[in-house]
């Protein structure tokens, strides 16, 4: 494929986005025009449009604090990209202040870059071909999406024409060399897209091309809604661009993560954020605590806990639910601590970790605002006792994970008992419908469905391969209905019944020393051949411990 066949099919894929975010209200300015905006190439926020989307969200602010919140925004004093990035996003959704006398006194005054509550009264432009000059390097992203100035979006687009390894690949590793290149354009970024029209995928600063994902389906809208066939980069625009959900992308769905040593941003996927705007619709639309619960069947692997913080923060921004009380439970030691830690890791405000029995009534009756992550096992009471009423607010969202396990005990009876108009929200990688036992019936109907063989079709989870390693099961001389007839001949036959159903067991035979020894040997043999030399690890599962 030559370069200029290559530069023309890459030209049709950012058109084509340029056209479809056109429809979706942005203003297109090409990168020549936008140029006479900006004093120079070096300049990475358009100031002009920002101080004037400033003046329109706060129009009491006097000339020297509109100087200041410029100067801030637009000199972004951090020892890393990453930590710009992660100070910028704070001020953005939790606003800068300044100190000015409004009529009763100096005082603190809260200053917005961006209306999130109104979409309208914000700037949308897009641009194409835009330079931007840092030392001796310059770049030009395919397209830059600009929200009062501010570049939130970089976008690169490749030759559908490529080989398919190749189209996202490319992207990201164009993505990535910009973000070297130019550092402070990457201070303001919410995410980059890498896109051949074919293939489309979102990241954030500082992901390799294997952290980029897909966005398989435009949430609340329909593949119809979009038009007629549309590309998975049709899908992902009208998924993450659309104005409304670009700002809950940003405001609910974006956290910062240190690992190892260092922070990873970390952005929703696309079957996260449906599960958490589900959640929240029937949430706010229940008639009763009952109606506004449900299961999020999620398959393991597919990011459970963050799907909690997500949805918790945002049900924390929704006014009508008056600061409500959060309350995540598991069944299991370990499971409590991550969850607790991925709260605390991502910034989520005072996450608090019930130590005892006593002190988780303590703190589910501190009132609204409160955050408290538990064990289910800490619901318990002294025999002959009653659990007590804590609250019965209706603002009490209860979060419980793997929801399969522990909810059908006297322990998760105490908890409704102590939080009577709560929401119960089922988390499950593996729902159950047993007549003792139903996740459904605990919980109530399904909110999402993200079932194992999406996740492996979305390279969320890995897939399992198996092999049957049978064992034959023999008695060696006499079979063992003869044996069993000639030891016990004298016996009548219904004690012959009751000693086969209590002794001759499956288990019984199947746990023979000399079988368990062949069974052994194969698995050594087979963990020797394939397992070890391929770097897998082997998993065994059987009847019994023993």
């Amino acid at each position: 494929m030559s370069g200029a066949q290559a530069w023309n099919e890459e030209t049709l894929v950012e058109n084509r986005m340029i056209d479809q975010l056109q429809q979706l209200g942005y203003t297109y300015v090409h990168g020549t025009v936008l140029e006479q905006e900006r004093a120079s190439q070096t300049e990475v926020v358009l100031k002009e449009r920002l101080r004037a989307a400033v003046m329109h969200l706060n129009p009491w602010i006097n000339e020297n604090n509109l100087n200041k919140v410029i100067r801030t925004v637009t000199h972004m004093e951090a020892t890393s990209v990453m930590e710009a990035n992660q100070h910028f996003h704070e001020i953005l959704i939790k606003y800068l202040s300044v100190q000015q006398d409004l009529g009763n006194g100096r005082k603190s005054q809260t200053v917005k870059l961006i209306d999130f509550d109104h979409t309208a009264n914000n700037d949308f432009l897009i641009t194409s071909q835009f330079s931007y000059t840092h030392a001796s390097d310059t770049i030009r992203p395919d397209i830059m999406l600009y929200v009062n100035g501010l570049p939130l979006v970089v976008i690169e687009c490749k030759s559908p024409a490529l080989q398919p390894e190749e189209q996202i690949g490319e992207g990201v590793k164009q993505l990535r060399r910009y973000q070297q290149e130019n550092e402070a354009l990457f201070h303001y970024n919410q995410f980059l897209i890498a896109t051949s029209n074919d293939r489309a995928r979102v990241g954030t600063i500082g992901a390799k091309v294997q952290h980029y994902s897909s966005w398989k389906e435009p949430y609340p809208l329909t593949e119809n809604d979009i038009g007629e066939n549309p590309t998975p980069q049709d899908i992902l625009t009208a998924g993450i661009l659309e104005k409304e959900r670009l700002f809950d992308i940003i405001l609910n769905f974006i956290v910062y993560e240190p690992a190892d040593g260092k922070v990873i941003k970390k952005m929703t996927r696309y079957q996260q954020y449906r599960a958490v705007n589900k959640a929240v619709e029937r949430i706010r639309t229940g008639e009763h605590p009952q109606a506004r619960g449900g299961v999020v069947w999620a398959t393991q692997g597919s990011g459970k806990s963050l799907s909690m913080v997500f949805l918790s923060m945002k049900v924390r921004r929704l006014q009508e639910l008056e600061n409500p009380v959060i309350v995540v439970v598991t069944d299991r030691q370990d499971l409590d601590q991550q969850i607790t830690n991925t709260f605390k890791r991502c910034g989520f405000p005072n996450p608090q970790q019930a130590e005892s029995v006593e002190e988780l009534k303590t703190l589910l009756q501190q009132g609204p605002g409160a955050t408290v992550m538990t064990l289910v096992q800490k619901f318990q009471v002294d025999d002959g006792e009653d659990y007590p009423l804590l609250t019965d607010a209706e603002n009490v969202i209860v979060l419980v994970d793997e929801s399969h396990r522990s909810q059908y005990s006297s322990l998760a009876m105490n908890m409704r008992i102590g939080l009577p108009n709560a929401t119960y929200i089922g988390f499950t990688g593996t729902p159950i419908d047993k007549e003792d036992k139903s996740t459904l019936r605990t919980f109530g109907t399904y909110i999402d469905k993200y079932p194992i063989e999406k996740a492996v079709e979305d390279g969320t989870t890995v897939p399992i391969f198996y092999e049957a390693r049978l064992i034959d099961l023999h008695v060696q001389g006499e079979t063992i209905d003869s044996l069993f007839d000639r030891f016990f001949r004298d016996y009548s036959d219904e004690d012959k019944e009751r000693i086969k159903q209590k002794y001759v067991t499956e288990e019984a035979i199947t746990a023979s020393s000399k079988r368990l020894k062949t069974v052994v040997l194969d698995m050594i043999d087979h963990y020797e051949q394939y397992i070890k030399p391929n770097g897998f690890k082997g998993q065994i599962g059987s009847m019994s411990r023993k």
